[in-house]
């Protein structure tokens, strides 16, 4: 198993530098082919009842026009300093972002998208909503930090539950795992499930030790918020990436993400889901 498809999904008007260096990197590693693909969505299209004034939405395509194009230009700047080539694809989308980049994830074995500064008003014109892109892509989806400037994958922190979601980040990362250079496979666990917790870990490592990745093990106990604690391990391993399951739940047909999942994604550091 390997990455022959990599997707950058970039979002027009603002710095792709993180997101396009992290989807050229794993371009560079598994040989792949990087496909960039960045879409806007006309303002009226999130206005609902509300009329949008000529004026408006005339400087609305206006924008869209010169976003995208710059967009594209920063793009293939960076692939040429890298001395590669990218399938570019820039187009205004009356549909949700998050549902065009997730039909077109079906060309790829893995997506890089990005995570905007926590506090950060979300901008439903240029941003997918990064939940529902997990939840509907069908792919593993890496999250990049808006602030990341370097993107390494040596070091990987597995955060394990003996669940559906879980079990298929650990596969859908397979490709990372087998290049890294350490794996930590984490699971915190309730008081009265330490040995329940050892068994559960060990299962997973035996499966990566046949293909090939070695693997250290640890189960702590829960001693605070999961996802800070899981932080903590992180920054403790000193690690590149966290691979986890995505949890969430769908509500009147808006995908929200889990507490734990939600946090990861404040992190500071790039994190591989799947669902």
């Amino acid at each position: 198993m390997t990455y022959r498809a990599v997707m950058a999904a970039l979002s027009p008007g603002r710095d792709c530098q993180s997101v396009a260096g992290a989807a050229i990197a794993l371009a560079r590693q598994f040989d792949a082919m990087l496909l960039a693909r960045a879409y806007c969505r006309p303002i009226h299209c999130i206005c609902g009842d509300y009329s949008v004034p000529a004026a408006l939405f005339q400087e609305d395509r206006r924008q869209i026009e010169r976003h995208l194009k710059a967009s594209e230009a920063d793009f293939q700047a960076i692939v040429a300093k890298n001395d590669l080539a990218g399938d570019w694809q820039g187009e205004s989308s009356t549909e949700p972002l998050s549902e065009r980049l997730a039909r077109e994830s079906a060309a790829v074995d893995i997506v890089v998208a990005g995570v905007p500064k926590v506090g950060e008003m979300p901008d439903a014109t240029r941003q997918p909503d990064l939940c529902d892109l997990v939840m509907q892509a069908g792919r593993p989806v890496m999250l990049v930090p808006e602030s990341s400037r370097t993107a390494k994958f040596d070091r990987i922190l597995v955060a394990w539950k003996d669940t559906r979601e879980a079990r298929r980040a650990v596969c859908d990362a397979l490709p990372l795992l087998a290049k890294a250079r350490n794996v930590l496979i984490v699971e915190i666990h309730a008081t009265d499930a330490h040995a329940a917790a050892w068994q559960s870990v060990a299962r997973v490592s035996r499966w990566l030790t046949r293909h090939g990745v070695a693997a250290e093990e640890k189960v702590v106990a829960a001693e605070m918020a999961n996802a800070s604690q899981l932080s903590d391990l992180a920054r403790t391993y000193e690690a590149d990436v966290i691979v986890a399951g995505a949890y969430g739940h769908n509500r009147q047909g808006h995908w929200a993400l889990g507490g734990i999942t939600s946090e990861l994604l404040s992190g500071g550091r790039c994190v591989l889901l799947s669902h």
